[in-house]
C-alpha cells in the first residue's frame, strides 16, 4: 500500500526510533515501551503550515501554546473562563504563565524528569490546565486521566505507563488511594486543593519558585503524551503523540474553523479525554483565543455559556446537542448568538438533530472525525470556518492528512463503495506497549506500510467527500446479510417518536444475529408492542426491508462514558448476555 519508496523506520539506540528522512520519533522514550518499528506510523508534514515539524530547533508544545502567543498578543487577553464553586473565575495569558513556570519548577524540584510520565486525575478546572502545560515546559510526558475511573483502572494506567507522579484532585482521591500500594513506579502524589496520601499539594510545590523556568528542548517528534482510549474494548490502550502532534492539529483545527485570537471555546467533553483535552488547552491557547471551563456540564450549563460568555466554538458529541434541543431557550435568544463554528464528533450525528439545531441555530451543526488513536479531529466538513461538505458528510482530511478508503484485501476499494479508513499524516497510531496484553498486537495490525488503520468504514461520493458507513466492529450479520447500525439508526431517528437509539446485534438461534433497536422515546409517546410496530413498519419504508429492527426494547436512557458517547459495547454484552430474546 505504501507508495513512499523506502522503509519508514529502523531501530536504533535504547530511545526512539530514527525515521527514513532522519528525525528522531519518540526519542524521549525507551525502546521498550514502543512497537516494532515497521509497525511505527509513518509521520508526514506535508501542509506548508507544518514546517516547524521539520525544523531541527526545539519544539515545546507549553512555548507553542503559551510563550508563543503572549509574544503575539501580549500577556493581558483572557485565557480561561471558569464556573467554580467559589464562583467565576478568569486568567490572563500572563497569569497562566505565571503559574505554569512556578509549577512546573516546582515539579522539577519534587523529582519529575524530562520523559517522565505524570498521571493527571484531575477535574475541568483552571488549575489541570496548569498541570499538563507544567509538565510539557519540563520536558515530561503527560498521561491525561477521568476522575470517574476506578481504582483498577487507575493502578493499570500508572502501571503501563510506569508514571514517577500523580497529580490529583482531593476531590477524586478515594480510588488513587486505593490503587497507589500497587502502583511501585509512583513516587510523587500531588493534590489539589488538598494534600493526597500525605503528599504536597500544588500550591505547596510552586510557592516560593523563580518566575522563570526554562522550558526542556524537547524535538518535535518527542513525545508528549500518552492518552487512553475509553476502554469499550476492554482494558484502555494508550496513544503515544508528540508535541509537533499538540501543535499540528491546534493549526489544522483552528484554520478548519475559522477561528481566531478573539474566539472563545466551549466543550462539555472532560479534560482527561483526548477529545475535551484538545478543545480545552490546545485549540484556544494556540488560536489566542479563551476557554470556558465547565466540570461535567448539562445542557442547561451549556446554553448559560453561549448565552452568557460569549462563545464562539462549540464542539460535542451528537447526544450533548440531542439534549440541548430538547430543552432549548426561545428562538430570539438563539439567533443572536456569536456562535460561528458548531461541530459534532465521537459519534454518529443523525438528520433530526443536525435539522433540529439549523432550525433554532445561526450556524449549521457539522460532522468531524477524530479519535484519541490520531490525537483529535483529522477530517472535517468546514473549510476556513465555512461548512463545505453537504448534508451529514463528514468532508475531507485536514490539510497534511491523506486518506485512503481499502477493500477487505487490502486493496483500494471502488469508487462509491464502502472501504476500512487507511490515513497518515502529521499524527497517526502508536500504541504504548507495556502492561497491556494486546497492545503490542494491534500495533501489527493496525499500522501498515506506515499508514494508520481505523476500524471505521467510509465511503467517497463524486465530489470526493466523505461518508460514514459503520464501524467494523459494529456490523451485524443478520441471515448471511450485512447490516451498519447506522443506516437503521438514522432511520428510525426520523420517526417523531424517537429521542435516542443504538442499533446493536442480538444472539438469534436461527438467523445469528437479529438487529436490535435499543430506544428512548420522546416525553409524548408511550413506548409498548404497538409503537415497536410502528417503528419497524417505518425502517422498511425507509430502507431495505431486512435491515429492519426484529427486536426493539425500549429504555429510558442509554449508557454513556464521561464523553456522552453511547456505549454500544455494554447494550451488545447485555444483549449477549440475555440470549436470544423475541423477534418479529
Amino acid at each position: 500500500m505504501d507508495d513512499t519508496g523506502g522503509e519508514e523506520a529502523v531501530a536504533t539506540d535504547e530511545k526512539g526510533v530514527t525515521a527514513s528522512w532522519g528525525a528522531t520519533l519518540f526519542g524521549n522514550v525507551p525502546r521498550r515501551f514502543l512497537p516494532e518499528p515497521e509497525h511505527l506510523p509513518l509521520l508526514t508534514f506535508g501542509a506548508p503550515t507544518l514546517s516547524y515539524a521539520w525544523s531541527p530547533r526545539p519544539l515545546n508544545a507549553c512555548v507553542a501554546l503559551l510563550d508563543d502567543t503572549i509574544a503575539r498578543l501580549g500577556p493581558d487577553r483572557p485565557a480561561v473562563f471558569a464556573v467554580t464553586a467559589s464562583g467565576p473565575v478568569t486568567w490572563t495569558y500572563g497569569e497562566l504563565l505565571g503559574r505554569v513556570v512556578r509549577t512546573a519548577a516546582g515539579l522539577a524540584r519534587t523529582g519529575v524528569r524530562p520523559g517522565d510520565r505524570v498521571l493527571v486525575r484531575m477535574p475541568d478546572v483552571p488549575e489541570t490546565v496548569v498541570v499538563q502545560l507544567a509538565v510539557w515546559r519540563l520536558g515530561g510526558i503527560v498521561v491525561p486521566s477521568s476522575v470517574l475511573e476506578a481504582a483498577g483502572e487507575v493502578t493499570f494506567m500508572a502501571n503501563d505507563t510506569e508514571a514517577v507522579a500523580v497529580v490529583c484532585s482531593s476531590a477524586h482521591a478515594g480510588e488513587l488511594e486505593k490503587a497507589l500500594p500497587a502502583t511501585p513506579t509512583v513516587r510523587h502524589v500531588i493534590g489539589w486543593p488538598e494534600s493526597v496520601a500525605g503528599g504536597p499539594t500544588l500550591d505547596e510545590i510552586a510557592a516560593g519558585q523563580p518566575e522563570v523556568f526554562e522550558p526542556h528542548p524537547t524535538r518535535p517528534l518527542d513525545a508528549s503524551g500518552i492518552y487512553y482510549t475509553g476502554g469499550t474494548t476492554g482494558l484502555p490502550k494508550g496513544c503515544l503523540h508528540t508535541h509537533a502532534a499538540e501543535v499540528a492539529l491546534a493549526d489544522l483545527n483552528i484554520a478548519a474553523r475559522g477561528a481566531t485570537d478573539n474566539s472563545v471555546f466551549l466543550t462539555h467533553a472532560p479534560i482527561g479525554h483526548a477529545f475535551g483535552n484538545g478543545e480545552k488547552i490546545n485549540f484556544p491557547l494556540r488560536a489566542g483565543g479563551a476557554v470556558v471551563l465547565l466540570d461535567r456540564p448539562g445542557p442547561a450549563d451549556m446554553w448559560t455559556a453561549l448565552t452568557d460568555l460569549g462563545v464562539t466554538t462549540m464542539a460535542g458529541a451528537a447526544t450533548m446537542y440531542r439534549m440541548m434541543l430538547a430543552e432549548p431557550p426561545p428562538h430570539e435568544v438563539t439567533r443572536d448568538l456569536p456562535l460561528v463554528s458548531a461541530v459534532s464528533s465521537g459519534e454518529v450525528l443523525d438528520p433530526p438533530t443536525q435539522g433540529k439545531w439549523a432550525a433554532l441555530m445561526s450556524v449549521p451543526l457539522r460532522n468531524a472525525v477524530g479519535m484519541t488513536p490520531m490525537r483529535h479531529l483529522f477530517i472535517d466538513s468546514d473549510i476556513g470556518g465555512t461548512k463545505a461538505a453537504p448534508g451529514l458528510s463528514v468532508g475531507a482530511p485536514l490539510p497534511g492528512y491523506e486518506a485512503r478508503l481499502l477493500a477487505p484485501d487490502g486493496g483500494l476499494a471502488p469508487s462509491g463503495e464502502p472501504g476500512r479508513l487507511a490515513v497518515r499524516g502529521p499524527t497517526g497510531i502508536t500504541y504504548w506497549i507495556n502492561a497491556h496484553p494486546a497492545a503490542a498486537e494491534r500495533s501489527r495490525r493496525d499500522v501498515v506500510d506506515g499508514w494508520s488503520l481505523l476500524d471505521d468504514a467510509y465511503f467517497r461520493d463524486d465530489d470526493g467527500w466523505l461518508w460514514f458507513h459503520g464501524r467494523l466492529d459494529d456490523m451485524i450479520v443478520t441471515g448471511g446479510r450485512q447490516v451498519a447500525p447506522i443506516e437503521v439508526e438514522r432511520a428510525l431517528s426520523s420517526h417523531p417518536a424517537v429521542a435516542e437509539v443504538c442499533v446493536v446485534p442480538a444472539p438469534d438461534s436461527v438467523r445469528g444475529q437479529v438487529v436490535t433497536a435499543v430506544v428512548v422515546v420522546n416525553k409524548t409517546a408511550t413506548p409498548g408492542d404497538e409503537l415497536a410496530a410502528r417503528l419497524q413498519a417505518h425502517v422498511k419504508d425507509s430502507i431495505a426491508s431486512y435491515k429492519y429492527p426484529r427486536r426493539i426494547e425500549f429504555v429510558d436512557q442509554l449508557p454513556k462514558d464521561g464523553v456522552g458517547k453511547i456505549q454500544r459495547r455494554r447494550l451488545r454484552e447485555q444483549l449477549q448476555a440475555a440470549g436470544p430474546g423475541a423477534a418479529s
